[in-house]
């Protein structure tokens, strides 16, 4: 669905050598994330929070970070150890600001998995990695005949798309909606941003919606429709200069729930701690077939 752009500078030999392009120049949807931030209400944005492990540390700042990542959860050597079933990190916060009909949830996911990082110039990997950590549910990409009928024109057709999905999110509500991704390649690490597009609120076609879903008779049955926007991520996965073969991975989530969703019930902390470990593994899966070998 997507590929890569990598733009280089050429400079007199006179000249100091340039600084390389850094994700916020490649990537507009990612700046955009981190400020102004996701419309996440009327006239409410709410900024995420910039890379743990930003470009440009050395190996003993990056393991400096994940020391004060995991603190006593785990040793060093535990987190980052080759294996699919390796520990992760998780945190669920509340965002602000945030409106109180919809109040704005984070989740945000650290660990470590093992791959070359060279393979995200594969639109194929792309999709199969954003595929794993996206669970079940259906998608479709949409054409460039698609965006024209709304009068959307692509930034960058070689690193940016968009697309439509459907999945059930914690057996209670079931989302369909729009979203636009944008993603970038630095020699240490590549970002991967993605937003439900406020465009595609009212879209006779794609309307970005979301239904509760509740069990009669020994059927799921779903109930109207209800208008919903105010969702985004990134993901940054940066090699780590330590242990040889090493990607840090992080994931940063905000999403408005609606009160209607579960009803009052604090469903987040119970059941997504589950359904994060397993696209954990999934991702993990994902990544271990590229190692170079």
């Amino acid at each position: 669905m997507f590929t890569l752009l990598i733009g280089t500078l050429v400079l007199a030999p006179t000249q100091p050598p340039a600084a390389p392009p850094s994700h916020e120049a490649l990537n507009p949807l990612y700046k955009g994330l981190l400020d102004p931030g996701l419309l996440v209400g009327p006239d409410t944005r709410a900024k995420f929070p910039v890379p743990s492990i930003p470009d440009g540390l050395d190996a003993a700042k990056q393991k400096t970070v994940i020391a004060g990542l995991i603190g006593t959860d785990y040793s060093y050597q535990e987190f980052t150890r080759k294996s699919n079933v390796a520990p992760q990190l998780l945190k669920l916060r509340d965002v602000t600001p945030s409106d109180p009909k919809a109040p704005a949830r984070g989740v945000d996911v650290w660990y470590v998995a093992y791959g070359d990082l060279k393979a995200v110039e594969s639109d194929k990997f792309i999709d199969r990695l954003v595929s794993a950590g996206k669970g079940e549910g259906k998608g479709t990409g949409l054409t460039k005949e698609d965006l024209a009928k709304r009068k959307i024109v692509l930034v960058d057709e070689k690193h940016e798309g968009y697309g439509s999905f459907e999945f059930d999110f914690l057996e209670k509500v079931r989302l369909k909606a729009t979203g636009r991704a944008f993603w970038s390649l630095t020699n240490e690490s590549a970002v991967i941003a993605a937003e439900i597009d406020p465009r595609f609120r009212d879209d006779a076609q794609l309307p970005n919606q979301w239904q509760s879903l509740s069990k009669q008779g020994g059927t799921q049955k779903a109930g109207p429709t209800n208008p919903w926007s105010g969702a985004g991520f990134y993901l940054k996965i940066t090699k780590l200069s330590e242990p040889a073969g090493a990607l840090f991975i992080e994931q940063h989530f905000i999403f408005a729930e609606p009160t209607g969703w579960f009803d009052g019930a604090n469903l987040l902390r119970s059941k997504l701690p589950i359904a994060v470990q397993n696209n954990v593994r999934n991702i993990r899966r994902e990544w271990s077939k590229t190692a170079e070998k």
